[in-house]
């Protein structure tokens, strides 16, 4: 453990040092002038200092299984058969407010960010534990060190030094900060994102863009505090999940994109969570110059356990295309898994407990499930339509969409051709002048259907029972200064 905590300190060091000795030679020679001893003003007079009210309701149920079966999850429990019907599995409201200060760069060089928010569920349904996990509201400080009760509260968001060189060529920052490394490395979201104590370094240099990645400690926006990583679930209670054998001290990640003149686009990626998995990316994007701009993709994701978790290397691969006509915007993307072992569907995050840390997956259709299984085959299609020409006013749309998937199998592949399927509707509208200008008001719809209802949650690993699934979002963003 010494040795890993030692490695980590120098190699985070030497990225450290390797940027910020130019910048010092480079100061130091021009310390002296009435320029450079105004220039720390900047951090202040190009600070911005912003934030948001946000409000989030949600009512959601579930069907019951009727017939009895194991579950297919970390416990495995016997579940006795059951009604068949609809039962309440969400309802709380929930209200977020965030506040934001960045600032300028001091010497054109150092500068801070400094962020938090405060949740507090406004109604909440506390008969039914599953309300806990609403994730807009808090909750204990990990998956497995929880009362059973969603929590009020405020939690820091982000607190990071950053820097940059070469008139920004070179940037970096560390400290509690947001993370991303293309198909890697991401935060959670619910209104405000996730929060790594890690730092990060990127570099533009024309149409070349590198960035590596590394931390620690992680908390989804519903924990108040960081905790480390971890190989085991979310309910394998804090004694397993922090063990010697499942802890997992530090993940990385690094990738390089090279973006021709001609718009198209070559990404690489590569991470790491250290004696748990490895993690590949792959993805080549293009514009055509057809149907209004026509932007198409080919995406593979890849992981490989160092336990059974995945039986060699398990995958997602995707094809996407968008483009739009006139007030019209579609949508049309597939996905094709394979994730052979324990797991059974595809980990779109270097960690196993959904919330430990999270991935940079750019692929999610708003349909309640992953479509993820092992061998599953998934498409989506959808459409938005403004209505301006329509309603007389500017700032209304309104969007239909489905998803469906079928080949859907467990990791060994003793249970085979499961399949579901999504509709889902939106409607839209965003202020467009006065004090709320910006503000986004937004009613959205899924009616999710799993065809094994009678088999009951998790008969595949990643597979729930049927929804209906009802989310109305406020958002209003606002700058101080």
């Amino acid at each position: 453990m010494e040795k890993v905590i030692f490695k980590r300190a120098a190699l985070s060091a030497a990225v450290v040092a390797a940027l910020v000795a130019p910048g010092i030679a480079l100061a130091a020679q021009d310390m002296m002038s009435p320029t450079y001893g105004k220039s720390y003003e900047a951090f202040m007079e190009e600070g911005k200092l912003t934030g948001g009210l946000f409000y989030f309701q949600r009512e959601r149920d579930r069907k019951q299984g009727k017939e009895a079966h194991y579950d297919d999850d970390d416990d495995g429990k016997y579940v006795p058969a059951q009604d068949g019907k609809y039962h309440t599995n969400l309802s709380h409201s929930t209200a977020q407010v965030a506040l934001n200060f960045n600032s300028g760069y001091a010497w054109d060089m150092i500068g801070l960010d400094v962020g938090g928010f405060a949740a507090a569920n406004l109604a909440v349904d506390e008969s039914n534990g599953v309300n806990e996990e609403n994730e807009f509201s808090f909750w204990g400080n990990s998956w497995s060190q929880t009362d059973g009760l969603s929590e009020n509260g405020a939690s820091l968001s982000n607190a990071a030094l950053k820097l940059k060189f070469l008139d920004g060529a070179i940037t970096a920052k560390g400290g509690l900060t947001q993370l991303y490394v293309p198909g890697v490395m991401g935060v959670n979201w619910s209104y405000q994102p996730g929060t790594y104590r890690g730092g990060q370094v990127e570099g533009n240099f024309g149409g070349l863009y590198l960035t590596y990645a590394i931390a620690d400690e992680y908390k989804a926006p519903w924990f108040k505090d960081t905790n480390g990583f971890s190989k085991a679930g979310n309910y394998a209670g804090a004694a397993t999940q922090y063990s010697d054998e499942n802890q997992i001290d530090y993940i990385h990640a690094l990738a390089a994109r090279y973006t021709f003149e001609n718009g198209t686009a070559v990404t690489g990626s590569f991470g790491q969570s250290e004696g748990y998995m490895d993690s590949y990316h792959f993805k080549l994007a293009h514009k055509f110059d057809v149907l209004g701009g026509l932007s198409t993709s080919y995406q593979f994701y890849g992981s490989d356990t160092d336990n059974n978790d995945y039986d060699g290397l398990a995958w997602q691969q995707a094809l996407t295309a968008a483009w739009a006509m006139g007030p019209y915007g579609f949508r049309l993307e597939g996905l094709w898994t394979k994730a052979e072992g324990d797991m059974g569907n595809y980990l779109p995050r270097l960690t196993k407990g959904y919330g430990n840390s999270q991935g940079a997956n750019e692929i999610w259709w708003d349909s309640r499930s992953d479509w993820n299984e092992n061998n599953e085959k998934a498409l989506f299609a959808g459409v938005t339509r403004s209505l301006d020409d329509l309603v007389g006013a500017p700032g209304w749309s309104v969007g239909v969409s489905g998803a469906y998937g079928w080949d859907a199998e467990n990791g060994n592949s003793t249970r085979v051709d499961g399949k579901e399927w999504a509709a889902n509707f939106d409607v839209m509208y965003t202020v467009q002048d006065g004090k709320l200008k910006g503000t986004l008001f937004k009613l959205h719809y899924t009616d999710y259907n799993n065809q094994q209802d009678e088999k009951g949650n998790w008969y595949y690993p990643n597979m729930f029972q049927s929804e209906h699934d009802i989310k109305f979002h406020i958002i209003a963003p606002f700058t101080i200064m």
